[in-house]
């Protein structure tokens, strides 16, 4: 038998079979029809099937309302197909370039990335613990790139992802991004139910932060996935940040794409870094630094290993000095964040006694003698004024301290006025740090 091969009907594309299969499936997307059939089949290879639409506006939306059921039904029809890559007639050349870093036009000056001006790389302290996530940091910063510009931040919470995040989208904009996006997986939500996610795809740098919070919804998945290929297709840079300890996992294609980032953890810095980063948070906030070296120590060890626990720390110790008007002392450190002796001890006016000498550095016999130097007369009221709070009689610490019953009197009057007074707040410590220590 002869057959006219000219005559056969050309066998119709995968691409043009999934339009008619969607068709079928969804008849009440009719009017989609017309500018879906716009878009043209390029190739079927190596599982990944290749479109391209007539304009970037039609590609954004097709990606954002209609790839993830073409993959479905192309799925359906060759199961080898695992990807749909679409092109646009604007973007073909860019994606053809794909090996060369994107250009930036000249005039065209990048936009300052405004958010959180604290957080930048020079401030961030990474000491031995997380050198790695800081030099993976500035690396993607430091200009675009084609290839290696997608960077993955895991770590637990409070360890410094989000600081990092800030910090590249400002280093970033600074020296070539014109258009630094940073998003959460709140802000994903809201921006979605909007209508809005097409804007992540005009991102010269996107940065997400907690993307474990999107694993329990497969569908916001499957769309920043195709926003993230697109970006990274068009040689755009990529950061995202996510905490490993969550309960969920992303879907198998997510975590395959997220194999393909440069991967940092941050790890839970030791004490070493942990007193670094008091040290300079206490400088950022104009804190006595220098004379509060000592005491570094005792908050990085009571606070343990959440640097934002540290620089909770340095912000509540900021605050009393601007809003209290005192200046923070090593005694006011040490009454908060050193242990105290809480089994309801009362201490004995011998040991009140001592411990104001210690603390102010004079024998106690100088103490409890007839010297009316002032050096000796305020540590000498204040034992006194803590003498009767533990409930003895002026006469009892008049004995001891050599002093008449009027004289104490004034004495406990005297340290109410300055608790009382302009900086009683910082005094009150002072006070409070001498009884802790006589009843240790």
């Amino acid at each position: 038998m002869n057959v006219n091969l000219n005559t056969a009907e050309p066998v119709p594309s995968i691409w043009e079979q999934c339009l008619s299969a969607f068709l079928l499936s969804k008849p009440k997307e009719q009017r989609e029809l017309q500018w879906l059939s716009a878009i043209k089949y390029i190739s079927a290879e190596n599982g990944v099937l290749i479109i391209e639409a007539p304009s970037k506006f039609a590609k954004e939306w097709f990606l954002l309302h209609f790839c993830q059921h073409f993959l479905e039904i192309a799925k359906s029809i060759d199961p080898s197909i695992t990807q749909i890559s679409i092109l646009s007639q604007q973007a073909k050349e860019e994606s053809e370039a794909i090996a060369e870093p994107p250009e930036l036009k000249n005039p065209e000056k990048p936009k300052l990335f405004n958010s959180c001006k604290r957080y930048r790389l020079d401030n961030f302290i990474a000491e031995n613990s997380n050198e790695l996530a800081l030099e993976s940091a500035k690396f993607i910063a430091a200009m675009p790139r084609a290839q290696e510009n997608f960077l993955v931040i895991k770590g637990a919470s409070g360890l410094g992802k989000t600081h990092l995040l800030y910090a590249i989208g400002r280093e970033a904009s600074a020296k070539w991004a014109k258009k630094a996006i940073l998003w959460d997986s709140d802000r994903f939500f809201k921006e979605k139910r909007k209508g809005n996610l097409a804007l992540l795809h005009q991102a010269d740098i996107l940065l997400f932060d907690n993307l474990q919070n999107l694993y329990g919804n497969e569908n916001s998945q499957n769309e920043l996935l195709s926003v993230l290929k697109n970006l990274k297709n068009k040689g755009r840079s990529i950061v995202v940040a996510i905490n490993p300890k969550s309960k969920m996992q992303p879907i198998t294609e997510f975590h395959d794409f997220l194999k393909m980032g440069i991967k940092c953890e941050l790890k839970v810095p030791d004490l070493r870094t942990r007193i670094a980063i008091l040290r300079q948070k206490a400088l950022e906030k104009g804190l006595p630094a220098s004379s509060l070296e000592g005491c570094w120590k005792a908050i990085a060890e009571k606070l343990g290993e959440s640097v934002c626990s540290l620089e909770g720390a340095i912000n509540d110790l900021a605050a009393r000095q601007a809003l209290l008007r005192c200046e923070i002392t090593p005694q006011i450190i040490r009454s908060i964040y050193e242990e105290k002796n809480t089994n309801g001890k009362v201490p004995t006016i011998k040991a009140i006694a001592a411990a104001a000498a210690r603390a102010y550095n004079i024998p106690i016999e100088t103490l409890c003698g007839k010297s009316r130097m002032a050096a000796v007369n305020k540590p000498r009221q204040i034992a006194i004024y803590l003498c009767k709070q533990t409930g003895l009689s002026l006469s009892e610490i008049g004995k001891f301290f050599n002093r008449d019953a009027s004289s104490v009197a004034n004495a406990v009057q005297s340290v109410k006025n300055k608790i009382s007074g302009k900086n009683g707040y910082s005094y009150e410590f002072e006070v409070n740090d001498i009884f802790n220590a006589a009843k240790g």
